[in-house]
């Protein structure tokens, strides 16, 4: 009997180290979800007139004002591409702003891996590009959706931006893995962890934060946590009766409203 439960464990262990070492191999299909068409091959985009720019491999959407009174430029989630997020041209279409978004590496069906290291550097790059244009000494304000807010919060650091812009943030992609999968050590797995807890103890600039109470994909909590590292002034607006996928639906005059208060004070 001794020997049959002493296999029954053995099986049990040699299971649970497949899982995880599956977790390691494949976690970049785990954690980066590129789908749709070719970046530039976006009728959304087209019928909002955003222009499909490609600067040295550097990807984006611009839609451009004649006399413009700041830049906002988006990262997006993890999910789908660019091309998807044409709400954030509703949502901010009261704002008298440059907007940009951004096409994360690996996506849109261009030939790169999707991974932090090269997304960041990519991040950074488009930031870098804007503040060189004729319009490049207006304010810039940075935008994270979900996996973007750990971008933003990374570039922040890197370059001054006059204040960050967070939809659903996170203290760690590890952090939000290890919520899911308490039974892995996953925070030791993970190779693409996005520490968005350590970045924002060095960002420079005001942050606003909005949460929605139900979400079930990024906790609220993780931005109740995320909201006091940064090391400037910070705020977290937490919207009622929405969860991950539909803040931007159901608090989108919230956000509206907040946002617009928020550029005219930074």
């Amino acid at each position: 009997m001794m020997k049959f439960f002493i296999q029954i464990i053995g099986i049990g262990f040699l299971g649970y180290c497949v899982i995880g070492a599956a977790l390691y191999f494949f976690q970049e299909k785990m954690l980066f979800f590129p789908m749709g068409p070719p970046f530039g091959s976006c009728p959304e985009m087209d019928r909002y007139h955003a222009k499909a720019v490609d600067s040295g491999g550097v990807r984006y959407y611009l839609k451009e004002k004649s006399h413009p009174d700041n830049w906002i430029i988006i990262f997006h989630g993890n999910a789908g591409n660019a091309c998807d997020r044409t709400y954030f041209w509703d949502l901010l279409s009261g704002l008298n702003s440059n907007l940009v978004l951004f096409e994360y590496p690996g996506y849109g069906k261009d030939s790169n891996s999707p991974g932090e290291k090269l997304i960041l550097k990519q991040a950074l790059e488009l930031v870098s590009q804007i503040k060189k244009t004729k319009s490049g000494t207006l304010p810039v304000f940075l935008m994270g959706e979900s996996l973007g807010t750990g971008v933003a919060t990374w570039v922040s650091t890197q370059i001054q931006v006059s204040g960050l812009i967070m939809v659903s943030a996170y203290t760690s992609i590890a952090d939000v893995a290890q919520n899911h999968y308490p039974w892995l050590p996953v925070k030791y797995l993970l190779k693409h962890k996005f520490l968005a807890y350590a970045w924002a103890k060095e960002a420079s600039s005001a942050a606003i934060l909005f949460h929605g109470i139900d979400d079930d994909i990024i906790p609220i909590q993780f931005a109740r946590e995320q909201v006091v590292n940064f090391k400037e002034k910070a705020e977290l607006i937490e919207i009622e009766n929405c969860g991950h996928n539909d803040i931007v639906d159901v608090g989108g005059k919230i956000l509206k409203e907040r946002i617009k208060a928020f550029i005219s004070k930074n």
